[in-house]
């Protein structure tokens, strides 16, 4: 009887040190990381917008404009992202989180 309740004891001793683990990791995600959705996920959008791709696609530009860009369905702009004709740059090297922002943006008013 010992012998299981030293294995209960080992196993429940575990499991807490990995959900503690977990609660850590969770606690320790920067903001910037954490998926967000609608508004705040915008907002967030249209600062990564405006540091990364403001220069080719702000006013006076050489890439298409903000309103062409937000003319495009959801589809067509995460193509334009993912096959970006300038191969290597900043579309390709944005995080998931930061691409999911700026669709937001893209379908906000």
């Amino acid at each position: 009887m010992d012998q299981i309740y030293s294995a209960f004891r080992f196993f429940v001793s575990g499991l807490s040190v990995i959900l503690l683990s977990g609660l850590m990791l969770v606690a320790c995600t920067p903001d910037s990381d954490r998926p967000l959705t609608g508004p705040q996920a915008a907002a967030r959008g249209e600062q990564v917008f405006e540091y990364n791709c403001g220069y080719c696609h702000g006013t006076g530009g050489r890439g298409p404009s903000l309103a062409e860009i937000k003319s495009l369905s959801k589809t067509e702009r995460r193509n334009k992202i993912i096959n970006h004709p300038v191969a290597g740059l900043i579309p390709q090297r944005l995080p998931a989180n930061e691409i999911s922002d700026l669709s937001e943006f893209f379908g906000s008013k």
